[in-house]
């Protein structure tokens, strides 16, 4: 088995290799390579950064090096969970808008050769879900509230082409993951500010448990396991991203049922030394510079799209309604810059739905030198499903995705005792500056906007978990606009 515990030296990177006794090309031939090649890179796109993300949270390589760059220590051997226990706050700035309203539980699953029993406990006072994620970014299957209901049980999950029996005992009801590797990421709801909650939510994380089919009932143990290692750990680091894409689609390859037939799309990519089982080793040079520029502007375009697209409703913006699968619809530029660049994965519509909001009611950008009001209206709140503990929550993010620095005031929860105050008409409103308010009126309360930064622009995430179909299905309801409060009527 090659040894994949340390990452190769960057100046091996594929798009470095040595210059080959290869027939004289045209330009024709770079700018071809560029141009399809800007398309294979937003579609292997997830490859690149899943692979990397296995390597730091599941190799004790990937662990030293997180140490080494402060990047957050998520290590768990392969087929086991890490657990976060605290909630995301302002001390952390790692990006990614992480939620406030959950805790997160991780790991990295390969069921190449065993799928996975994984055990669940009764869960009946909150929110939790743990959603299940191919290589390719996107969804293939859930365990929690919503899905599977409150009550405990074992899952098997297994990969492509696995036709076995399963134990008495297993529940065989989850679809098959497209990809022997596998990211599971689950969120266990926390109801309140309390220690005590906070310990029952962490208790449930510890009753969530892996078990190769083969061990099966017997407890777990996993063991350091290697894992292959990408070119680099930036996916800014263009030279790489050819090089880990190709060995990551051989070890886990697009297309396989029960996912969409992707036969052609492989063929085309092939031309150009991409996808499964290739090398860019016999391209051209000027193949190998029309890649290597297509993987710099790919990356780009990526970048840009991370705010969005889909439906605008009063400034804002509801994701598209693939999201979560976006490449089971052909949706290539989604699933990577949405599910993964964006956010390492994104959930169902039917789970949760995250509506952003960047500019106020005049389509100016949110900024801390103003002052704004949202104002939610009786019978107009996010609507959900209270009887599988959904909720919704409004959290503020600063340009670099991360919680504003030092804020004491950074996301409202539905859930939270102390957020169900109403004003007389039944309505709740939301004042947004950077200044806390000298007094607040019953049914208000207070976001912290940054200050004091060359950047302050902000943004907001609308989350809504377990929504009501006018959210996950029509996105017909309608979130009030961020009003400028020089400008409110």
């Amino acid at each position: 088995m090659t040894d994949y515990s340390k990452t190769e030296d960057e100046s091996n990177f594929c798009l470095d290799l040595p210059q080959r006794t290869l027939p004289q090309s045209s330009d024709w031939e770079e700018e071809y390579a560029y141009s399809l090649g800007i398309q294979a890179y937003i579609y292997g796109f997830p490859w690149i950064y899943n692979t990397q993300l296995r390597w730091l949270w599941a190799s004790l390589g990937g662990k030293k090096l997180s140490e080494e760059k402060g990047l957050p220590d998520l290590y768990a051997p392969i087929n086991s969970f890490h657990h976060v226990s605290k909630l995301a706050s302002p001390a952390s700035q790692t990006g990614g808008c992480p939620n406030c309203d959950t805790l997160y539980s991780t790991a990295w699953l390969d069921v190449a050769q065993d799928p996975i029993v994984i055990s669940v406990p009764m869960v009946t006072d909150r929110f939790y879900c743990i959603e299940m994620v191919c290589m390719d970014a996107d969804n293939f299957a859930y365990v929690g509230t919503r899905s599977t209901g409150v009550q405990a049980g074992n899952f098997l999950i297994a990969g492509p082409g696995w036709n076995g029996q399963a134990p008495e005992g297993v529940f065989d009801v989850l679809p098959r993951s497209r990809t022997a590797g596998i990211l599971l990421m689950g969120r266990t709801g926390v109801n309140n500010t309390t220690q005590e909650d906070l310990d029952k939510a962490c208790a449930i994380q510890e009753q969530y448990l892996l078990t190769p089919l083969s061990d099966w009932p017997n407890p777990p143990s996993p063991q350091p396991t290697k894992v292959m290692a990408p070119y680099g750990v930036d996916y800014n680091n263009t030279a790489g991203a050819w090089k880990t894409m190709n060995k990551a689609m051989t070890e886990n390859p697009p297309g396989l049922p029960p996912g969409i037939n992707q036969e052609q799309m492989l063929k085309l990519f092939a031309t150009i030394g991409i996808g499964p089982n290739q090398s860019l080793d016999d391209q051209s040079n000027a193949t190998r510079a029309g890649l290597q520029r297509a993987a710099k502007d790919g990356l780009s375009m990526l970048q840009k799209m991370t705010k969005g697209r889909g439906k605008t409703v009063n400034g804002w913006t509801y994701p598209p309604t693939d999201i979560g699968r976006a490449g089971q619809h052909s949706d290539f530029i989604t699933r990577a810059a949405l599910q993964s660049l964006a956010g390492i994965c994104a959930n169902d519509p039917a789970e949760a739905v995250y509506i952003n909001v960047f500019t106020d009611n005049e389509n100016i950008t949110l900024t801390g030198q103003s002052s704004y009001t949202l104002t939610f209206k009786a019978g107009e709140f996010p609507p959900f499903d209270a009887t599988k503990h959904g909720f919704w929550s409004v959290t503020m993010y600063n340009s670099t995705y991360n919680l504003i620095p030092g804020s004491s005031s950074y996301s409202i929860n539905s859930y939270y005792p102390e957020y169900q105050g109403r004003d007389s008409l039944g309505g709740m409103t939301i004042l947004i500056q950077s200044e806390q308010p000298e007094e607040l009126p019953e049914g208000s309360y207070w976001l912290q906007s940054p200050s004091g930064t060359d950047d302050d622009t902000f943004f907001l995430f609308l989350r809504v978990y377990v929504p009501e179909p006018a959210i996950s299905v029509t996105q017909s309801w309608a979130p009030p606009k961020i009003v400028r409060n020089d400008t409110a009527q």
